[in-house]
Order: C-alpha cells, then sequence, then structure tokens
C-alpha cells in the first residue's frame, strides 16, 4: 500500500489536493526497504502490530511550522512538489533512512530543485550527519567543561600565590573581540594603502545551487584568511546579486555584512566600472600567458566559480569579451600535478597571491 500510517498523518495537513498528489506519486517510493534497517533506532521490541500502536515519529517536529509561502515563494507548481517532498521524505523515515530532525528554509529549497529520488537521499543524508555532529560536539564539550571543573576543584589548597590558568598571572587575557578589533583595524588600513583585488561574482547562472553554496564557502575561507594576514590584500567583491545564493550564503554566516562600520567591500558594479581596463589582469587557468612576475600596479580579477560537474573556460570567453588581459598562475614552476584538471579553489588563488 503506497500510502502508509505515516502518510494518512501527513495527508491530514496537506489539505484538499493530497488525493491528486496520490493517484501521480511515483510507484518508486513504495516502501520496499527490509524492516530490519530501522532497527538502530528502535531499543525495545514493540508489543503488537505497527498498526494498533500509538505513538509519535520524531518526524512530527520537521513538519512542523513549515512556512510554505517562504519556502516556495507563492508558486502553485513549487507548492506541490513541496508536499510531494514532505510525503517521500516521510516515508523514508518510516523506511528506517537516516532523516534529520529539522529543516532550514534553505535547506528545503536544495532539496527541492535536486531531481533524482537518490541525490535527495544523500543529501538528506549528509544533513542528518552534520545534524549528530553538532550534538556530539556539543556533549563533548560539556564533559570538557565538567572535567576541567572538577580537576580544579579537586586540587590541593595551598597557602602560596599560584601562577597559571585561573590564577596569578602576569600577562592579560587576549580576548577574541580585542582579536577582532586587531583584524578589522588592518582591513581598514588596507582599504586606504593596501594592494586590491578583485572577485568577479557574476556567475551565478552558470552554477546550480550545490556549487553555488560551495563557491560561498571558499569565498569566506578566502575573505577569512586575508582577514587574519598581517599584510591582508583590499578585496571587492564586484558583480554582486544580493538576492543570489553565493552572497546569502555570504550573509548567513557574517550577518554584519551590510553594516557600514565593517570592513566588507561589495559592489554590483562591474569592475570596468572601477578601473581603468588597462590595468585589468583576469586570472583563468584556460589561457596560455603565465603570471610569472607580481604586477604591484596591476588589479587581479579572481572569478567566483565553482564547476564541478561542467568544466567551461567561462573566465577565459569573459576576459575577451571584455578586452582585458588575461593571466595563469604557474602552476608547473611549483606542483607536479599528477591528475586532473589544474584548476585551483578560490581561497587557495587568494593564498598563492598573499604568499607571493
Amino acid at each position: 500500500m503506497l500510502i502508509s500510517r505515516c502518510g494518512l498523518r501527513i495527508l491530514s495537513k496537506l489539505g484538499c489536493r493530497a488525493k491528486s498528489l496520490i493517484e501521480g506519486y511515483p510507484s518508486s517510493l513504495k516502501l520496499c526497504t527490509p524492516v530490519n534497517s530501522a532497527s538502530r533506532y528502535y531499543c525495545i521490541k514493540p508489543e503488537g502490530s505497527l498498526d494498533t500502536l500509538d505513538y509519535e515519529p520524531s518526524t512530527s517536529k520537521l513538519f512542523d511550522n513549515i512556512d510554505y509561502d517562504l519556502i516556495t515563494g507563492g508558486d502553485e507548481e513549487t507548492l506541490s512538489k513541496l508536499k510531494r517532498l514532505i510525503l517521500e521524505i516521510d516515508l523514508l523515515y518510516e523506511s528506517g533512512e537516516q532523516i534529520p530532525s529539522h529543516l532550514k528554509i534553505d535547506q528545503w529549497q536544495s532539496l527541492l530543485q535536486l531531481s533524482s529520488r537518490s541525490s535527495r537521499m544523500k543529501q538528506l543524508r549528509y544533513l542528518f550527519l552534520i545534524e549528530k555532529k553538532k550534538e556530539n560536539r556539543i556533549v563533548r564539550k560539556l564533559e570538557r567543561r565538567a572535567e576541567r571543573l572538577e580537576r580544579y576543584e579537586n586540587e590541593p589548597k595551598n597557602d602560596h600565590i599560584e601562577y597559571g590558568l585561573l590564577r596569578n598571572s602576569m600577562f592579560h587575557r587576549i580576548y577574541e573581540k580585542q582579536m577582532n578589533s586587531l583584524y578589522n583595524y588592518r582591513l581598514c588600513e588596507a582599504m586606504l594603502y593596501g594592494q586590491d583585488i578583485l572577485i568577479d561574482c557574476s556567475y551565478d547562472g552558470h552554477m546550480s545551487f550545490k556549487e553555488q553554496s560551495n563557491c560561498a564557502k571558499q569565498l569566506l575561507l578566502m575573505w577569512s584568511y586575508n582577514r587574519t594576514h598581517k599584510d591582508p590584500f583590499n578585496i571587492i567583491f564586484c558583480n554582486v546579486n544580493k538576492e543570489s545564493t553565493v552572497f546569502k550564503g555570504l550573509s548567513k554566516t557574517i550577518p554584519t555584512i551590510d553594516d557600514p562600520t565593517f570592513p566588507f567591500n561589495y559592489t554590483k558594479q562591474s569592475y570596468l566600472d572601477l578601473y581603468p581596463r588597462e590595468k585589468l589582469v583576469y586570472l583563468t587557468p584556460h589561457c596560455n600567458e603565465e603570471l610569472k612576475e607580481y604586477n604591484y600596479d596591476d588589479v587581479y580579477i579572481i572569478g567566483a566559480m565553482v564547476d564541478k560537474m561542467k568544466v567551461e573556460p567561462l573566465s577565459l570567453a569573459k576576459g575577451k569579451r571584455d578586452k582585458i588581459r588575461m593571466a595563469k598562475l604557474p602552476l608547473d614552476l611549483y606542483l607536479d600535478w599528477k591528475q586532473g584538471t589544474k584548476n585551483l579553489t578560490i581561497n587557495q588563488v587568494c593564498y598563492y597571491i598573499i604568499l607571493n
């Protein structure tokens, strides 16, 4: 039977359109997974059949307070797809698959963009493992704190002056707030006197949702490393679309990104509007010219693009279209590249420039 007891519970939440969803629901979602695959979630064998057992699965809170309008944007087709996804997730849970206990709005949207059932199962398992890692991290942190307090209380007391952590010390503790103030001050100095590096964020339409999320992580790593360097660059993000997944990923990790006092430079303008064409150099791995010597008078451009699925010379085409100089990093001089394309991640390109 396609709709199990859990499906009937979810159908009551989906409304009057549930009947049409059941008729068009793919037969591949039938409960064919062996029941023993779910045994790791249950420690006590239930008495009687599942139909007569009165319990509420943990996915109940997963489907509570779902903001349908915010997830779908009011689109009827996306709403219908979301309802089918809810049925699918509940059936997967009852089949013993690894399902997270909570999904955020952006995670629902990412699942809606996946076309195959296997890719959705992989994404759900990934989110489940991330959730468990966070829970284990919190437990370990509490255990370490309890051990420190117990060790401190059990240490023998004496009347002499003791030096060390939590005792007398001639050095003051440097708090994270003071370190952040130093890093931000260096970035402000870089805006006035530092070398400019441009990040071209105009490749959103050429990346999948997963690639855009990965791109946001690489940009964050690049910006964080540059921020903590003793002589940072003045990094400027150009061609920025504030509604893109890349920018939303950065905003989620850096909540003060729009604060006027926070040293994060981004603009929707093109690099051609910011600098003269003759000073610009686009770094692309697809050209033949190597960057053998760093020129401080030039302004280098790094394309914010992750192309895991399909590698295309988009940055080369853009450099030719804008009629600016192009260069690639001389990787053969420093690396013995065995296999694969000679492409570096965005943060690795920035590391190379900073260290050289």
